[in-house]
C-alpha cells in the first residue's frame, strides 16, 4: 500500500502530541505520565471533529467516574468485596448504556466503566490512595486531551465539511433517479430495490455523524441544520415513492396511458426541482376510471396517487432550495428558513434487547474474572477483568462478536510483542530525552502511519504503551513480570469471547431476523393503540431498521427481501393511520375498521395474508362508502385512503374493490 501525505501528517501530529503530553506529564510529577501519552494515542483522529467530540466524551466520562468512585470508596471501603460488587454492577450498566446511544456519545459510558476498573477495582486494597489516584488520573487524561486538542489546532486541522458535502453530492443524484424510475413505471429487480435501501443507508448515516459534526470548527451551526434539513426530507420521500410505485403499477394499461403527460410533468417538475404546478393534482385525479362499479376503487387510487405526487414534488423543492442556500447560491423564504432553524438531529431509536444481552455477557465476564482473581489472590487479576470487560464493550456487539474479539486478540498479541522489543530493546538505549523521543519515534512513527487507514492499529499503540511501566525515569519491569502481565491480557480476551455467546446469536442472518420481529412487534402495538406522534416515530424506528438491515441482506445473499422491507413501512404507516382515524368514525365503520385492525395482527406474519383478511378489509370500505356517499367527511375520506394503501399494500394483485351497494 501506497504511504500517503495525509498518514504522514497523521503520525507525525500525533507523535509530537504524544511527546509534550509525556514531557509536560513528568515535568509536573504526575505519577503515571504515560496515561497522558496513550491518551494522544487514543484521541488523536484524522478530523479535527473526531478529536474534539472524543476528547469530551472521553473527559467527562473519566471526571464523573472518579466522582463515583469516590463515593464508593467513601460508602464501601471497609466492606473490599462489596465495593468491588457495587462497581461492577455500575460499570456493567455504563457499558449496557454504550450500547444504547448509538452515536459517538457512547464513548464516554465506556470511559466511565473502564476509569471505574481502573482506578475503583483495581485499587481495592487501598481505598486510602483513591482521592490521589482519581485526581491523578483525571489530570493525565486531561492533559492529553489539551495537548491533542492544541496540536491538532496548530498543525492542519482538517474539517469534516468535504465529508459533509461528498454526501450531499451522492444523496441528491441517487434520489433523483430513485424518483425518476418510480415516474417511469420502471420495473424493479431486487438488486435495484437493494441499491436503493444503499442510499437510504447512505442518507440515514448521517444521523451518527451529527455528535462529530457539531464540534467541527468549520463547520457553521446552519449548515449543519440545513444538511440535516435535506436529510430529513429525503427519508420522507422513501416510503412515498413506494407506494407511488406500487399505485402506477396497479394501474390498468388506459390509466397509465392516460397518465404519462402527468408523469412527464412531474419528471420536469424533479429535473428543475420546481414546485408541482396546481393542475397537476387534478389532471391525475380526473384520469379515466374504467367500468361503473369499479370506478370507486380507481377514484381513491387516483386522489391518493395525486397527493403522494404532490407532497414529493414539494419535498424534492424544499429540497433543492436549501441545497442551493447551502452552496450560498440563494437564500430561503421565510417560511422555509424557520422550518430549518428548527430541525433536530433524527434520534436514533435504542436497541434495548440488545444492550440488554451485551450487559449481561459483560456482567458474567466481569464475575468469572474476578472470582478467579479473589480465589487465587492473583495480583494481575485486576489486568484480566480490565481487559476481557473492554473486549466485549468494544468489540463483542457486532453481528460477529467472536471473530470481532479474536482479532482484538491478535492485534493485542502484536501489540505485546511491539511493546516487548520497545520495552527491552529500544528504550534502554535513551540516556536522556532527545535520545527517547528517538526511540519512541522509531515505535510510534510507522504504527501512526498505518493508524491513520486502520483503528485496529491505534489499538497496538495504546495496548503496547500501557503495558511497558513508562515512567520519568525509565527502568524496564522484570521480564516475567511483563509475561505474566500479557497472559492476563490475553486470559481477559478469551474469557470475552466465551462471554460474547452465552446471551446472543451471532450472524448477520439473524439479526435480520431479529429486526424483523422488532418491526412487527411494533406495527402491532401501532393496531392496538396509535397517536400522530407514536406514527412519526415508528416511521424513524423504521427507515433506521432498513438502513441498519441494507448490509446485512447482501452479507446474507437476501436481497430479494429489500422490496417487502419498504412495503412493511407503508403498511405500518397505514396501520398506524387507520388507528387514529377509526375513533372518529361512526359506530358501525368503526367496528368494521377494528376487525381489519383485529384480522391483520392475525395474519401479518404469514407469507400471504389470507382472502379472510381482504374481505375484512372490502367490508370496511363499504361501511365508509355507504357513509361517504350519506355525507362525505374528512375522516371518513382518509379511513378510506389508509384502507385501500392497506389493501394495495398487502394484495397488491387483487382485483379491484367492487362495493356491495
Amino acid at each position: 500500500m501506497k504511504l500517503t501525505a495525509h498518514q504522514l501528517l497523521f503520525s507525525v501530529k500525533l507523535f509530537i502530541a504524544a511527546m509534550i503530553a509525556f514531557a509536560v506529564a513528568v515535568r509536573i510529577g504526575l505519577p503515571q505520565p504515560y496515561w497522558a501519552l496513550v491518551t494522544c494515542c487514543v484521541c488523536m483522529n484524522p478530523t479535527t471533529g473526531a478529536i474534539r467530540s472524543k476528547a469530551v466524551y472521553r473527559f467527562t466520562g473519566t471526571l464523573c467516574a472518579g466522582l463515583a468512585t469516590l463515593v464508593m470508596v467513601a460508602l464501601f471501603a471497609s466492606t473490599p468485596l462489596l465495593l468491588i460488587v457495587v462497581a461492577g454492577l455500575v460499570a456493567t450498566a455504563a457499558f449496557g448504556a454504550s450500547f444504547l446511544d448509538r452515536t459517538p456519545r457512547s464513548y464516554g459510558f465506556q470511559l466511565f466503566a473502564i476509569t471505574l476498573m481502573l482506578v475503583a477495582v483495581a485499587g481495592v486494597d487501598h481505598p486510602e490512595a483513591a482521592f490521589d489516584t482519581v485526581v491523578a488520573r483525571v489530570s493525565e487524561i486531561g492533559l492529553g486531551i489539551v495537548v491533542t486538542t492544541l496540536v491538532d489546532s496548530v498543525i492542519a486541522p482538517r474539517s469534516l465539511a468535504g465529508t459533509l458535502r461528498s454526501g450531499l453530492q451522492r444523496w441528491l443524484p441517487g434520489m433523483e433517479r430513485w424518483a425518476n424510475d418510480v415516474f417511469d413505471g420502471h420495473e424493479r429487480d431486487a438488486k435495484e430495490e437493494h441499491d436503493r435501501l444503499k442510499i437510504l443507508a447512505d442518507i440515514s448515516a448521517l444521523s451518527q455523524m451529527t455528535a462529530l459534526l457539531r464540534y467541527d470548527p468549520t463547520i457553521a451551526r446552519g449548515e449543519l441544520r440545513q444538511t440535516l434539513a435535506i436529510q430529513q426530507r429525503l427519508l420522507r420521500m422513501v416510503p412515498l415513492l413506494s407506494a407511488i410505485a406500487d399505485r402506477i403499477t396497479g394501474l390498468g394499461a388506459e390509466e397509465r396511458e392516460a397518465l404519462i403527460p402527468c408523469l412527464a410533468e412531474a419528471r420536469a417538475c424533479l429535473a428543475a426541482g420546481a414546485p408541482p404546478e396546481g393542475g397537476l393534482a387534478d389532471r391525475v385525479r380526473h384520469l379515466p376510471i374504467g367500468t361503473g362499479q369499479e370506478r370507486p376503487w380507481h377514484q381513491l387510487v387516483h386522489d391518493a396517487l395525486a397527493a403522494m405526487l404532490v407532497e414529493v414534488l414539494t419535498l424534492w423543492n424544499e429540497v433543492k432550495r436549501i441545497d442551493s442556500a447551502l452552496m450560498g447560491e440563494a437564500r430561503l423564504d421565510r417560511d422555509l428558513a424557520r422550518s430549518v432553524r428548527g430541525t433536530a438531529a433524527a434520534p436514533l431509536p435504542p436497541d434495548f434487547g440488545h444492550a440488554l444481552r451485551m450487559a449481561a455477557g459483560i456482567g458474567v465476564a466481569y464475575v468469572l474474572l474476578c472470582g478467579l482473581w479473589l480465589a487465587t489472590g492473583w495480583h494481575q487479576g485486576p489486568n484480566a477483568v480490565l481487559i476481557g470487560t473492554v473486549a466485549l464493550s468494544f468489540f463483542g456487539g457486532g453481528d460477529e462478536p467472536g471473530e470481532a474479539i479474536a482479532m482484538f486478540g491478535r492485534f493485542a498479541a502484536l501489540a505485546l510483542t511491539l511493546a516487548a522489543i520497545l520495552c527491552y530493546a529500544l528504550l534502554p538505549l535513551a540516556s536522556d530525552f532527545p535520545t527517547f523521543a528517538m526511540a519512541m519515534g522509531l515505535f510510534m512513527l510507522p504504527i501512526g502511519t498505518w493508524a491513520a487507514v486502520n483503528p485496529m492499529a491505534t489499538l497496538v499503540l495504546a495496548f503496547g504503551l500501557s503495558n511497558i511501566n513508562l515512567q520519568g525515569a525509565y527502568a524496564p519491569m522484570d521480564f516475567g513480570a511483563f509475561l505474566e502481565a500479557s497472559f492476563a491480557s490475553l486470559l481477559g480476551i478469551f474469557v470475552a469471547f466465551l462471554g460474547a455467546g452465552l446471551f446472543r446469536t451471532w450472524g448477520a442472518g439473524h439479526q435480520v431476523q431479529r429486526f424483523l420481529r422488532m418491526e412487527a412487534r411494533e406495527i402491532a402495538r401501532l393496531s392496538r393503540s396509535a397517536t400522530r406522534r407514536l406514527r412519526e416515530i415508528y416511521i424513524q424506528r423504521a427507515l433506521d431498521r432498513i438502513s441498519v438491515m441494507t448490509a446485512r441482506l447482501a452479507a446474507t445473499g437476501q436481497v430479494e427481501r429489500s422490496a417487502r422491507l419498504i412495503a412493511r413501512l407503508r403498511v405500518g404507516v397505514t396501520v398506524a393511520d387507520l388507528r387514529i382515524l377509526a375513533k372518529a368514525l361512526d359506530p358501525d365503520a368503526r367496528q368494521a375498521t377494528e376487525q381489519v385492525l383485529d384480522g391483520f395482527r392475525r395474519e401479518f406474519d404469514k407469507p400471504q395474508p389470507s382472502p379472510d383478511l381482504l374481505s375484512l378489509i372490502d367490508r370496511a370500505l363499504d361501511y365508509l362508502w355507504s357513509a361517504r356517499r350519506e355525507g362525505s367527511d374528512v375522516p371518513t375520506d382518509r379511513a378510506m385512503h389508509s384502507l385501500a394503501g392497506l389493501r394495495i399494500a398487502l394484495f397488491g394483485h387483487a382485483p379491484a374493490w367492487i362495493p356491495a351497494s
